[in-house]
């Protein structure tokens, strides 16, 4: 006899708890959510930045890049090697000529700056790159000191 009052009241609970969250949910977008103002809105946008104009050498030398280095390196981010951008500033020209055209020999001589490196990205070897004239590898720099945009 009481099976059926049972199940009604049963149904009305869950009933009531649905209802319940639905008018709090409710409640709580509309105190949290703010009006948009859509004139406010884009005024705050910032247009983009102008792309940078690359001069002839620093698009040789992203020519280059993109042949040479992209597989492993991005300008502005980590990927399995660092960074490149502003690594002209961080490392003696002169060093970075051995380090690209052959870093495993520059490692193997004990220089300390290229056994540093090596051990700060998991002793990964670093692909040689001896066809690369230094005028190939400044262009490759030359491109690297562009300002992210």
């Amino acid at each position: 006899m009481f099976q059926p009052l049972a199940k009604i009241t049963g149904y009305l609970f869950g009933f009531l708890i649905a209802t319940v969250l639905v008018v709090f949910t409710t409640a709580y977008l509309i105190i949290n959510t703010q009006p948009i103002n859509l004139a406010q809105a884009q005024a705050t946008i910032e247009p983009p930045a102008p792309p940078v104009e690359l001069t002839e050498v620093q698009k040789e030398g992203k020519s280059l890049f993109n042949t040479n280095c992209a597989s492993c390196h991005k300008l502005y981010k980590k990927a399995v090697g660092p960074a490149l951008a502003g690594v002209a500033d961080k490392y003696e020209r002169e060093w970075l000529y051995k380090w690209i055209k052959n870093s495993a020999a520059l490692i193997a001589s004990g220089n300390a700056q290229a056994v540093a490196v090596y051990n700060e990205y998991g002793q990964a070897n670093m692909n040689a790159f001896p066809q690369l004239s230094n005028e190939d590898i400044d262009k490759i720099l030359e491109y690297t000191s562009v300002p992210k945009s």
